[in-house]
């Protein structure tokens, strides 16, 4: 009986820690976005041309966990963004159930070539 009661503590003690952990990176992603999320007047404000500095430094950090490997497998050319750039994205404020989800940043060469709106459905 005492092995018994001992494998349901081991057993019990794994579970919770384990949603426990869940629960931390739940709580840890919506604290992410809402920190790296503009509004339509914040992506408005930047122009194609502005130095990559200038744009980043008007704007919160991107977020983190988002990678085009993860937006775009199997497609190189990622929906659109321009050859050798590298591209930062943000959460929009405020999340509306019909409209994208990101908006996108590219950089070429220090300055910035594009940006858009990115549904996440759609690229994939």
């Amino acid at each position: 009986m005492r092995k018994i009661i001992i494998v349901v503590a081991i057993v019990l003690t794994v579970m919770c820690g384990g949603l426990g952990w869940v629960a931390y990176q739940w709580i840890g992603l919506g604290v992410e976005l809402n920190r790296s999320s503009l509004t339509r007047e914040q992506f408005d404000a930047q122009k194609e041309g502005t130095a990559q500095s200038r744009v980043l430094a008007a704007l919160p950090a991107p977020l983190t966990d988002i990678t085009d490997k993860d937006l775009y497998p199997g497609d190189p050319g990622r929906k659109g963004a321009p050859a050798g750039a590298s591209c930062v994205y943000y959460g929009i404020s405020p999340v509306t159930e019909d409209g994208p989800e990101l908006w996108r940043f590219c950089f070429v060469d220090g300055k910035l070539a594009e940006k858009s709106a990115v549904t996440i459905g759609a690229a994939r």
